[in-house]
């Protein structure tokens, strides 16, 4: 074992362990809902909240397919399967065939889903102000400067 404390492992320690938390954050906001925090994700994906990396860098004219969800939230397309088909049984989301290619579905916001979507608005709002209050801008922006900085050295720019 080390002896000796390393600034990089502290680094990746510290990430961990903030993410962790802020997905205790998530899932307190969403069980009240009966839905995780990844499926809270998947929704604000759907509505293209424009705070999520992924939807920055890839634009979508078209809703979104099962393969992009799995892609943005980095995990398996068995899984992204399990959490989609879960909101679909809630009639939070619905599947339409592709004009194109009609095996291939493209995930909607129900109307359900959207008025889901703004009842947990302001409770994240309010959740993100209370975490983020004592950062400065410049500070809110290093970070993020930081974690593209760390996604593109690993190859992951979403």
């Amino acid at each position: 074992m080390h002896d000796q404390k390393n600034l990089n492992a502290t680094v990746i320690f510290h990430i961990i362990g903030f993410s962790d938390i802020i997905r205790k954050y998530g899932d307190t906001l969403t069980q009240q809902h009966s839905i995780t925090t990844q499926q809270w994700w998947i929704l604000l994906l759907l509505a293209t909240d424009p705070n999520f990396i992924y939807l920055q860098q890839h634009r979508h004219k078209e809703p979104m397919l099962a393969m992009e969800l799995a892609d943005a939230l980095n995990v398996s397309r068995a899984n992204i399967t399990n959490l989609l088909n879960v909101l679909i049984i809630k009639k939070l989301i619905i599947q339409v065939a592709d004009k194109e290619d009609r095996r291939r579905k493209r995930l909607i916001l129900t109307t359900i889903g959207e008025k889901l979507l703004t009842t947990l608005e302001k409770p994240r709002f309010e959740s993100n102000q209370r975490l983020l209050k004592n950062f400065t801008k410049e500070e809110k922006e290093n970070v993020v400067h930081f974690i593209k900085g760390s996604l593109a050295m690993l190859g992951r720019n979403n």
